[in-house]
């Protein structure tokens, strides 16, 4: 199965550990539990920042 959001990386919104390498992980799934540290993460198209500025500003105008 192809991944549903191609050249997109994951990152956990609470700890930032990189989620597209932690087994088993699918984006076609819609939530994320990191192994990290169990934050359970959006995966959706609404989640999808242009940069990690953007993540925390969401707000800002560009």
């Amino acid at each position: 199965m192809s991944e549903r959001f191609q050249g997109i990386d994951w990152y956990c919104d609470r700890c930032n550990a990189y989620l597209n390498d932690q087994q088993g992980f699918d984006d076609h799934h819609y939530v994320w539990k990191c192994t990290e540290c169990g934050h359970k993460n959006s995966i959706s198209s609404d989640d999808i920042y242009g940069s990690e500025e953007d993540f925390r500003n969401p707000n800002t105008i560009v």
